[in-house]
């Protein structure tokens, strides 16, 4: 008997990489990735912990980003005026007092990240229903 398990699942570094516009590094500390399956809606949840120079390749890559807005400041939430549209994605990348953060104008497919530059943890969030 042969037994054998197909993943059609694009891997999350290269998924979050690809929605959110950014580069994460290869080769880092995966603390969780987990695809959560309810019925037609799913969840993908990628926690990462970075060395100083992983870290400082991912936040260059964030300021590179189509999405940073590099005007705002989020000290509480993302707000409506802070998105900035891209056509395939309404989203922004903004700087925070721990480090950054991703948000998208939500439909059916919702991103969210949270980059601590402090504890060199990172955080992608993606859901659909």
């Amino acid at each position: 008997m042969l037994l054998t398990q197909c993943n059609y699942r694009t891997s999350s570094q290269k998924r979050f990489s690809k929605t959110l516009d950014i580069e994460i590094p290869k080769n880092v500390e995966i603390l969780k990735d987990e695809y959560q399956d309810m019925w037609q809606d799913f969840a993908i949840i990628y926690e990462i912990k970075l060395s100083e120079k992983q870290m400082s390749d991912l936040t260059h890559s964030i300021r590179s980003s189509k999405y940073f807005n590099p005007r705002v400041f989020v000290t509480d939430y993302v707000q409506q005026d802070m998105f900035l549209d891209h056509g395939d994605l309404k989203a922004v990348w903004a700087k925070t007092d721990s480090g950054y953060i991703f948000q998208n104008d939500f439909k059916r497919d919702a991103y969210s990240a949270k980059i601590d530059t402090v504890n060199l943890t990172a955080k992608f969030n993606e859901s659909h229903d």
